[in-house]
């Protein structure tokens, strides 16, 4: 593995060199194909903000949403949006922490031995994807606000009225989603039956669904609205569903439809 020192964490060295293809597996995790597919509709919308994806190579950047604080979306304030912001760079912090830890040569000889019950790698692998996660949904949510909201447009408009039978229904459901869950909510084409579906998450790790390109990416986890609402989240959502940009989700819609569907491609 080609390696660039560029930084120390403890005993160890951060490398932004390139990653094995099984460390891209284990990196992307339970987000499988589908969020390369969703980063890739991002790095078409924006060029400047975008993770770098080259051939085996998954190298995790912060991105740059502080226009956001400045945007004046209705519902949202600049403080919530800025404190937000500073929690997404802490999960970049920490993946680029634990990344780092895995690529040590001596992980797998460490006290204790490997085991599923508790072990340092172990501890890793399951907080890598808690981590990896917390910094791909955040992106793809700051990727989705900044619009001007009202009904979803074009092709992704049609999916959706064919899914829920109309656009206020689908609006409904979205918050309505976003009042049971606690964590995220996940408007996604599933890639084994070319369609859009609704997941639910109560943390970046916990049920996150393979094959799925995330769409449409709604954060209901506390820290999102309490500043502005308390725990008022009815309210946040209303305000969210004003401030959707559905350039920037039909954009990934696009890019999703164009992803092999069915079961036996991923044979």
């Amino acid at each position: 593995m080609t390696t660039k020192k560029n930084e120390i964490i403890g005993n160890y060295e951060i490398s932004e060199g390139k990653l094995t293809t099984r460390r891209e597996v284990l990196m992307m995790g339970a987000l499988a194909a589908g969020t390369l597919v969703g980063a890739a509709a991002n790095a078409a919308s924006d060029p400047a903000k975008p993770t770098t994806i080259s051939g085996a190579t998954v190298e995790i950047k912060e991105r740059d949403f502080s226009a956001l604080i400045s945007k004046k979306m209705e519902g949202l304030s600049s403080n919530q949006i800025e404190q937000h912001l500073k929690l997404y760079k802490g999960y970049v912090a920490k993946t680029k922490e634990i990344d780092a830890l895995l690529n040590a040569p001596d992980v797998i000889t460490q006290a204790p031995a490997a085991n599923a019950t508790y072990a340092p790698l172990r501890e890793l692998l399951m907080e890598q994807s808690f981590a990896l996660n917390g910094v791909v949904y955040h992106e793809l949510y700051f990727g989705n606000l900044g619009g001007t909201g009202g009904d979803p447009t074009g092709d992704l408009k049609s999916a959706i009225e064919a899914r829920w039978g109309s656009s206020a229904k689908f609006m409904d459901y979205l918050k309505a989603s976003g009042k049971c869950m606690r964590g995220w909510v996940i408007i996604g084409w599933n890639t084994r039956d070319g369609a859009l579906h609704a997941y639910g998450l109560d943390m970046h790790n916990m049920w996150s669904p393979a094959a799925i390109v995330p769409i449409v990416v709604l954060d209901v986890y506390e820290h999102a609205y309490m500043i502005d609402y308390g725990i008022n989240r009815a309210a946040y959502l209303d305000a969210f569903v004003k401030n959707i940009d559905w350039d920037v989700c039909n954009k990934r819609f696009a890019a999703a439809r164009k992803h092999p569907v069915g079961a036996d491609v991923t044979l």
